[in-house]
C-alpha cells in the first residue's frame, strides 16, 4: 500500500472511530480504531528505485526540466531530453554528460507536433530498451488580460498542456504494459487550483491537465501505472523571459518577473526537482511542494470570496 494512502485512510478511520466513541458506539469504535492502528504498522511499500529506469523528459533543456534531469542522473536513471531549440538541448546534454556515469538521449521536438513527439518516444525507448518514466514538463506562458489573448492563443497551451501529454500517454502506455508498470509526472502549477488574474489561457490549460491526469490515474492503477501531478508554486527558472505578454507589455513583465524572483514566494529549480523527484518515488496522486501554494489553494477553496478580493 502507498505511503499516501496509508496516511489518508489511518485518518479517515481514526476519525470515525472517535465520531463513533461520541455517539456511545464503543464496540465498533473500538473496531475500527483497532483497524486504524492496523494500517499505521502495515509493513512499508519498497521505495520506487529510480536507478537503471529510462527517462523522458519534455521541456528538458533548461529550468525546472533540466533540473530533474539532473537529479535523475545522480540517482542512476537513463534520461532522455525533449525541448524545440536544438543548440539549447545540445548544451544541456553536454552539461549533463559530465555526471559520473550519465546516459543522455536529446531529441529536437515540438511536443504540439504528434509525429514528432512519436519519433523521440519510439526512438528513446529503440536505444534504451525501454521506458519507465514520462514527465510531461514542456510549457509556455503568456500573460495578458482576457480581452488582449486571442483564441489561437488558448488553442496554443491547450496543444501544450493537456494534446501533448494525453499524445505521450498514448504512446508510452504499450511500454508500460508489457513492462508490468511505469510512472507518469505531470508537472502542474498553482494555476491548476487557483484563478490567477492576466493568466487566462495559462490557467485553462493546467486547470485541463490535472483533471486529465486525476482521471487517468484512477484508470491505469490496478495495471501498477502511477500517475502523479506535482503544483510546484512560483520558481526561480528564467520562465519570465520566455513567456509571451501582451496588452501593457511592460507592466505584465515587471510584475511577472518580480514575483517570481521573491525568495520568500519563489523556490529555486534544483530545489523543487528533488521535493517532486520525492513525490514520484513515494507514487503520491497529487502535491503541492511549497507553502504559498499550499495557503493559496487554501483560501481559494474554504475562502474564495475573500481571496478573489485580494
Amino acid at each position: 500500500m502507498r505511503p499516501a494512502l496509508r496516511r489518508e485512510l489511518s485518518f479517515f478511520t481514526g476519525f470515525a472511530a472517535l465520531g463513533l466513541f461520541a455517539a456511545r458506539r464503543k464496540e465498533l469504535a473500538y473496531g475500527i480504531g483497532l483497524a486504524a492502528l492496523a494500517l499505521r504498522f502495515l509493513p512499508p511499500r519498497e521505495p520506487y528505485s529510480f536507478g537503471g529506469r529510462a527517462v523522458v523528459i519534455t521541456g528538458g533543456s533548461r529550468g525546472l526540466g533540466f533540473a530533474m534531469a539532473t537529479e535523475f542522473l545522480r540517482e542512476g536513471a537513463r534520461v532522455s531530453l525533449l525541448a524545440r531549440d536544438a543548440a539549447e538541448l545540445k548544451r544541456a546534454e553536454r552539461r549533463l554528460g559530465k555526471i559520473p556515469g550519465a546516459r543522455v538521449l536529446s531529441f529536437v521536438c515540438d511536443v504540439t507536433h504528434p509525429e514528432e513527439l512519436r519519433h523521440a518516444i519510439e526512438e528513446t525507448h529503440r536505444r534504451f530498451g525501454r521506458i519507465d518514466i514520462l514527465v510531461n514538463n514542456a510549457g509556455s506562458i503568456a500573460m495578458a488580460p482576457f480581452e488582449s489573448m486571442e483564441p489561437i492563443d488558448f488553442e496554443a497551451l491547450m496543444d501544450i498542456y493537456l494534446h501533448a501529454p494525453v499524445q505521450a500517454a498514448r504512446l508510452v502506455l504499450p511500454y508500460f504494459r508489457r513492462q508490468g508498470g511505469g510512472r507518469i509526472l505531470n508537472i502542474g502549477s498553482m494555476g491548476a487550483k487557483i484563478p490567477v488574474p492576466h493568466m487566462s489561457s495559462y490557467c485553462a490549460g493546467k486547470f485541463a491537465l490535472d483533471g486529465f491526469a486525476g482521471v487517468l490515474g484512477i484508470e491505469l492503477a490496478r495495471e501498477n501505472i502511477l500517475v502523479t501531478t506535482v503544483h510546484p508554486g512560483l520558481m526561480r527558472t528564467g520562465s519570465h523571459v520566455q513567456a509571451v505578454f501582451k496588452g501593457d507589455q511592460e507592466k505584465e513583465f515587471a510584475w511577472f518577473a518580480s514575483s517570481g524572483l521573491m525568495p520568500g514566494l519563489s523556490m529555486d529549480a534544483s530545489r523543487a526537482a528533488r521535493k517532486i523527484l520525492e513525490c514520484l518515488r513515494r507514487g503520491v496522486a497529487e502535491a503541492m511542494i511549497s507553502l504559498p501554494a499550499k495557503a493559496g489553494h487554501f483560501v481559494n477553496a474554504f475562502f474564495p470570496e475573500t481571496f478573489r478580493s485580494v
